[in-house]
Order: structure tokens, then C-alpha cells, then sequence
């Protein structure tokens, strides 16, 4: 049990590692993130165009860097837009042209029920009218996003709470409607981060991502440790 908690900790975060530049802001490319969630027995299409009654998360910020929500309590709470404040996190003299952090907004939240298993998810991140072919679909976007089965950003299953699922990754640009899936589990929180500087590599568009408790314990606690320190959760 202890040596999946410390995987569980370490796995969750350590795709922080993988992204060792922060994407350069633009204002160009600035476009909105949304996410839809819809129920695993929705009669709902899982598409763009089907936003009445539809779960949805929405930015236009870029974050300084990532910060994790948890699904049930931001759907059901009294809130449907708020600011996560990172002004904290800017060095010292350092200017920002927008305000450091995450303005977010929340619609149709009051047809959130917390019963429900919302297993589908779908994410959209466009730029209708690129200026280049790098914010183009299939290269890397303005921001990263994440989904989880546990709480807090952790790959825990909160069914038996001893193992591990994976998460999934988003950080291309996405096509006009969007790219939908279905994560197998009913989500738990999900992240924005920042977007990472274009390296050649693949960007993740529906990526199953995760790491198996495969770490000693040593090993794990000190990528704990080091990145701990980096998670928020609203």
C-alpha cells in the first residue's frame, strides 16, 4: 500500500518533467481551452455543437503553471467563474500583460448530478485562423491539459484506493469540433498547465499517459518531494 501511494504521488506529477520550456505567450495564438463532460449513458453526442445541458470548463488564461481542479467540487459548488490567483509566482520585477493565472468559467453547471459516472470528455483548443502552420492542429498548443481518476490530480483509483489508472494528456492544437473520448473511469480532477515549446516530439491529443509503481520507495519519495511543491488544487 505504501509503495503505490508514493507512485501514486510521483506518477501524477511527473509529466512536469516533461516539459522543460514554457511556451513563449502570444497573443496571436491566445484561443480559448474548453472541455465537455458528458455522462458515460448520455444520448448527448459527444461533440462540439452539443453544448445545451452539457458540463463545460472554459479559459482564455495561460497559466504561469500547471494547477489541478477537482472535478466534484468545482461543478458543484456556488461558483460559475473564478481567477486562481499565480501573481505569487512571478519573479521579482517581472511584468505580465495579463493577469498571472487562470480566469476560468463554468456553464451549465447546475445540471451537474453526483451520481453520475462522466466518463467522456472533450477537448477543444483551436485557432480558427492560424497565422503560421505551427498553431495548426497536430502541433503544440498554448496550454496542457490533464484528466484523472482521483482527486488532487493522482492516478489513484478511488474504487479500492491500492491502484493505479492512467491519466490522459491533451497539448495539440485540436481540429474546429474538437477531439472526444472516452477515459474509461469517471473523472476525478484534471489540470491546465502551460504549453511546452514545440521539440520535435509528438504532441498528446488524447494521450494515455501513467507511470507503474515500478520506482523503489526511495526513488519515488524524492520525485515527490521535489515536485510537490509545484501541484495546487482548487
Amino acid at each position: 500500500m505504501q509503495l503505490v501511494n508514493w507512485a501514486n504521488q510521483a506518477a501524477s506529477l511527473a509529466f512536469l518533467l516533461l516539459v522543460p520550456e514554457i511556451r513563449a505567450q502570444s497573443n496571436t495564438s491566445n484561443q480559448n481551452t474548453t472541455l465537455r463532460f458528458f455522462q458515460d449513458n448520455s444520448e448527448t453526442s459527444c461533440s462540439y455543437a452539443d453544448s445545451d445541458g452539457t458540463l463545460t470548463f472554459t479559459t482564455e488564461s495561460i497559466p504561469l503553471l500547471g494547477h489541478c481542479f477537482d472535478f466534484r467540487s468545482l461543478f458543484s459548488g456556488n461558483e460559475t467563474q473564478g481567477f486562481v490567483n499565480q501573481t505569487e509566482n512571478l519573479g521579482s520585477g517581472v511584468h505580465h500583460a495579463q493577469d498571472p493565472g487562470i480566469h476560468w468559467q463554468l456553464l451549465n453547471a447546475d445540471d451537474f448530478d453526483l451520481l453520475a459516472n462522466y466518463s467522456k470528455v472533450l477537448y477543444r483548443q483551436h485557432v480558427a485562423n492560424p497565422a503560421s502552420e505551427k498553431y495548426q492542429p497536430g502541433h503544440y498548443a498554448d496550454r496542457v491539459v490533464t484528466i484523472y481518476p482521483g482527486p488532487g490530480c493522482r492516478q489513484l483509483n478511488p474504487a479500492d484506493n491500492t491502484t493505479l489508472l492512467p491519466w490522459y494528456g491533451f497539448s495539440c492544437w485540436s481540429e474546429e469540433q474538437g477531439s472526444c473520448g472516452s477515459l474509461g473511469y469517471s473523472i476525478a480532477s484534471f489540470s491546465i498547465q502551460p504549453g511546452r515549446e514545440d521539440d520535435g516530439r509528438t504532441c498528446w491529443v488524447f494521450a494515455e499517459e501513467g507511470i507503474a509503481p515500478s520506482l523503489r520507495p526511495a526513488e519515488m519519495a524524492v520525485l515527490a518531494t521535489l515536485l510537490l511543491g509545484l501541484w495546487f488544487v482548487v
